[in-house]
């Protein structure tokens, strides 16, 4: 693997002198997560110094039938890692949820899936439990996703609600644990969904991806599709041309308390901005976006909770960036890059306050914070 900079000073030197003072000798610097292909070509997880040091290899060490990695999620203490595997043979659709340490000690089953993908873990705040994804196949043909919880002391599931299997993905816990919530393909919406006394709120969304808390668990941002009328087909026989219909994905802001209308924070352009992301701060939110119908990739953005002073962090508009993941501190911004031209993906870690931009991990994706 290689590992190089754009640019890089000494904010990193800086910062860990910071976090020494700040924290006490306790404190420990956030690594980074991602997967990769190993030597055997089935993806594995590995971790990684977010300075670009040598990557270790978690998952399936020595060991080249080693089943394919999904996905994963640290634990918030970051102790402890969830991830996905594919765990039958080749050409069953068999799956398992699996545990490991960060250091890659004692890695232990969880739950085993027969004729189901199990996937997309999402630890509770507290470390206490888990969401997950499940999704049955039937004479290999998948089929709708379903969420269930997970504790993984016990290794006991169930239906995020008893009695009702409606499918649902895209998980989110806020940050004070007291929400959930999921998108529902069934509503065209995002569900909020309240664990205390299972009450609930759908969010109207046909853009299908999860929505983000803000820090004080007071609001939600998520994506919906606006469609408007633009004339821009050929005139007609008397000289009228025919409205036809563009689409833009905006971003939308509401509380939780239901006081106010949603609030927009994408700008009146033809865009399609999607996977926000609140800063731990609150200050902030990264993003991706498009310019609506033209074929450039994806670019990360920042804009401000209300949707203003939203400038640009990324402009090769070749290749796509993200999703974004802040650093606990709310320095950095971790994500993917994917080159189509190569069909090449790597791992970036990005300053928010300057762009300046390290690579950290060729041939990586999917990249996480290790607290």
């Amino acid at each position: 693997m290689q590992s190089g900079r754009l640019r890089y000073g000494l904010g990193l030197v800086a910062g860990l002198l910071l976090l020494a003072v700040g924290c006490g000798s306790s404190s420990r610097f956030p690594a980074v997560l991602f997967l990769r292909p190993d030597a055997s070509g089935a993806p594995q997880l590995y971790v990684q110094p977010q300075d670009a040091g040598s990557a270790r290899q978690l998952t399936g060490v020595g060991n080249p039938a080693a089943p394919p990695v999904i996905d994963f999620a640290a634990a918030p203490d970051g102790e402890r890692i969830v991830y996905a595997v594919f765990s039958g043979a080749e050409g069953t659709e068999d799956s398992a949820l699996r545990a490991v340490d960060r250091d890659g000690g004692h890695d232990e089953p969880l739950l085993d899936c027969p004729a189901a993908e199990c996937s997309g873990p999402v630890w509770s705040p507290d470390g206490r439990r888990l969401i997950y994804e499940r999704r049955p196949y039937t004479d290999g043909l998948p089929g709708s996703p379903r969420l269930h919880w997970l504790d993984p002391a016990t290794g006991e599931t169930r239906p995020l609600i008893e009695g009702n299997e409606t499918p649902g993905y895209g998980a989110r816990f806020s940050p004070d644990g007291q929400w959930l919530s999921y998108v529902s393909p069934t509503d065209e919406g995002v569900v909020l969904y309240r664990l205390s006394d299972g009450t609930q709120r759908l969010l109207s969304s046909r853009v299908g991806s999860p929505a983000a808390f803000s820090p004080d668990s007071a609001s939600v941002v998520y994506g919906d599709i606006s469609v408007q009328g633009h004339d821009v087909a050929p005139p007609n026989e008397e000289g009228d041309a025919p409205p036809q219909e563009s689409s833009s994905t905006f971003l939308y802001r509401t509380r939780l308390d239901e006081t106010g209308p949603r609030q927009r924070l994408s700008p009146d352009a033809a865009v399609a901005d999607s996977v926000p992301v609140f800063s731990p701060d609150g200050q902030w939110i990264a993003f991706g976006r498009v310019p609506a119908g033209t074929d450039a990739a994806r670019q990360l953005w920042l804009m401000r909770p209300d949707g203003g002073e939203a400038r640009a962090l990324t402009a090769d508009r070749t290749v796509t960036h993200g999703p974004p993941s802040w650093s606990p501190d709310g320095r950095y911004l971790l994500f993917q890059r994917y080159d189509p031209a190569v069909g090449a993906t790597s791992v970036w870690r990005l300053e928010a306050a300057t762009g300046e931009a390290v690579l950290l991990a060729d041939g990586g994706y999917l990249p996480g914070w290790l607290p």
